[in-house]
């Protein structure tokens, strides 16, 4: 049997972009190929795009199918698609080399994701932590009142306006202008078939603001151009390189799961998460499409039950969890239907991934609890709850897509005893088995433990003792990485031999050890956290 190979661009240097899929892949039993770590760029300072267009040339060569995260190619990563840094020439220039490399294999498939502007700019540090807040007022009072006609809105747009420096809110307004060129570009090479596949993942964003008329005129071009079972716009931006990597393990495969994603109730399959603009129900879907799944309407016919913990919420965007515990405390919050229907389904041998998609930025403490106290945490197929809604169905679909892939195969005629470019069966299952347990307990420390525990108090200690703000740390970065290091390493002490506990019970091969091997804050500020845990299977 052939190991595939898969070349990836990531969209930025962080954990979520660039050590995620490598993980993924590993579940999946394919090889990444990945540019060197130090042409991503870091944080305020961009990326090579000359020397990544270079190095996505030559990686082609070798690779039987490509994912492409545009705004790195073209911009240097997400951050630098946020400014003008680069001109739409400059941009235009280094995205030719997607041309090329059809144009060098035109069998080979070439899936593409690029990111429609925030509404807002980026928080680099408090000052603009404070106009962020002011050009997302702006860009939401604009809306309202040009598109939706809003006459009473006149005096506060104006208001809002006068609070920005012109050469801020000019530069936001510039680099929209110009990466709407830019997706439009790419909407035509992929009704041209340059592109295979292509999404548009909206970053943060709300249900009213700049960005609502630019997807409608790149959905119009879209439908215009014949390109609507190449392309779809949808909520994320972190995570999408991971969709189309599951994407392209499917089709590399030739085989799609099918899943059946389920809700604790109708009203929260209703609810708009913060920083989307959409109920949650349709941004599950466009996931699953995008990361090349089919949805089936019913648990019997699935692959893969994807069970959402979706936000309590009225069709608001509006989080109503304590600000100390991210929790809700809830009667309506009806966690027993999602944990004890989990239960039956695993016990019965099904797979269920949890997308725990209720709070941003964090798990629901109350869930995960739940899991640990169950026993069912380490037996899920994934999970995922960090950043936005769209971030954690992105990796959690992907994760549980690549694992569901490899079971498949396993289970298939023959194929469990078959090598892989000469590595034992035994080996390469052990490898995929071990690469899935510690990225799950990796999603666990990191969401459950930093992003819902100790990010809230190393911002906390950051308030208290440095005069500096938790976006950049300037030069206080080691006393924060110390603080976080040691705070997670307290956190991991404690839960470790409930983990141990857990996975003897439930792992598909025997573990021996698990290891907190990395904590480090990768860029310099608190948002994100490296954290990885290994396992040791007997």
């Amino acid at each position: 049997m052939k190991l595939h190979q898969i070349a990836l661009l990531p969209l930025d240097s962080r954990p979520c972009c660039q050590w995620f899929p490598q993980k993924i892949s590993e579940i999946a039993g394919s090889r990444l190929i990945v540019p060197p770590f130090e042409l991503l760029g870091k944080f305020m300072k961009t990326g090579s795009c000359e020397s990544i267009r270079d190095w996505l040339v030559s990686a082609a060569g070798e690779a039987d199918g490509m994912v492409v995260a545009a705004d790195q190619l073209a911009f240097g990563g997400l951050i630098g698609s946020r400014t003008n840094e680069r001109t739409l020439e400059q941009a235009l220039g280094t995205l030719e080399a997607l041309r090329t490399i059809k144009e060098n294999d035109p069998e080979k498939p070439l899936f593409v994701s690029s990111t429609l502007m925030r509404i807002s700019i980026t928080g680099r540090n408090a000052e603009y932590v404070h106009y962020k807040e002011l050009v997302q007022h702006y860009s939401e009072l604009f809306d309202r009142r040009h598109r939706l006609n809003e006459t009473g809105v006149d005096a506060e747009l104006e208001q809002v306006k006068a609070q920005i420096p012109a050469a801020i809110l000019d530069d936001f307004l510039r680099a929209r202008e110009r990466n709407m060129v830019i997706h439009q570009q790419l909407i035509d090479w992929a009704a041209e078939g340059i592109i295979d596949y292509l999404t548009i993942t909206q970053e943060d964003a709300s249900p009213v603001g700049l960005h609502i008329l630019e997807q409608r005129k790149l959905q119009q071009q879209i439908y215009e151009r014949h390109a609507q079972s190449k392309t779809i716009l949808y909520p994320g931006a972190d995570e999408a390189a991971q969709t189309l990597l599951a994407r392209m393990l499917q089709t590399l495969g030739m085989r799609k799961v099918k899943v059946f994603p389920r809700f604790t109730s109708e009203s929260g399959k209703l609810a708009i998460p913060q920083y989307e603009d959409r109920p949650i129900e349709e941004t599950v879907k466009a996931h699953l499409w995008a990361a090349g799944s089919v949805i089936v309407d019913s648990p019997s016919e699935a692959d893969l039950i994807l069970a959402v913990n979706p936000p309590l919420a009225d069709l608001t965007n509006d989080g109503n969890h304590t600000e100390d515990v991210k929790a809700f405390f809830d009667s309506r919050h009806m966690l027993s239907d999602l944990v004890e229907n989990a239960k039956y389904y695993i016990e019965q041998g099904r797979r269920v991934a949890i997308a725990d998609v209720a709070l941003p930025n964090a798990s629901d403490m109350e869930l995960v609890r739940y899991l640990l106290d169950e026993r069912l945490f380490t037996r899920l197929t994934g999970y995922a709850g960090w950043n936005t809604a769209g971030n954690s169905l992105g990796t959690c679909i992907s994760q549980a897509v690549a694992r569901t892939l490899t079971e498949l195969r396993r289970a298939g005629s023959g194929e469990s005893m078959e090598d892989i470019d000469g590595i034992p069966a035994k080996a390469t299952a052990m490898k995929a088995e071990a690469a899935h347990t510690s990225f799950l307990l990796s999603r666990l420390m990191d969401e459950w433990g930093y992003q819902a525990q100790v990010r809230g108090k190393a911002n906390n200690w950051i308030a208290s003792n440095l005069p500096v703000s938790p976006w950049d740390l300037e030069s206080y970065y080691d006393q924060v990485n110390e603080f976080v290091v040691e705070r997670m390493k307290e956190l991991f002490t404690a839960t470790r031999p409930m983990l141990v506990d857990s996975l003897t019970d439930t792992a598909a091969l025997s573990v021996r050890d698990v290891q907190l091997t990395s904590v480090r804050l990768p860029w310099n500020r608190t948002f994100e956290v490296d954290v990885k845990l290994d396992v040791t299977l007997g």
